[in-house]
């Protein structure tokens, strides 16, 4: 299976929400989770072990980017 599981769905969201911090120029959170590149080493083995593709780092980025997006359509309404 080449796209994100749902198990490795759970976890990024779950790290994502978690990486959540005040930021003091607008009324809503920043995210310090922002790419595939933020992952600790910990954080990126569990990934791998759960289903390693060769497109892993570009489905984490896609799906951190739609997570970031959801937050953006929050922020502005």
């Amino acid at each position: 299976m080449r796209q994100l599981t749902s198990k490795q769905k759970k976890l990024i969201r779950k790290w994502f929400e978690e990486s959540v911090k005040e930021a003091p120029y607008i009324s809503k959170a920043e995210y310090d989770l922002k790419s595939a590149d933020d992952l600790t080493v910990e954080q990126w083995d569990i990934l791998k072990a759960i289903n390693d593709t060769e497109i892993l780092y570009q489905n984490i980025n896609c799906f951190l980017d739609d997570l970031h997006e959801i937050e953006l359509e929050k922020m502005l309404k």
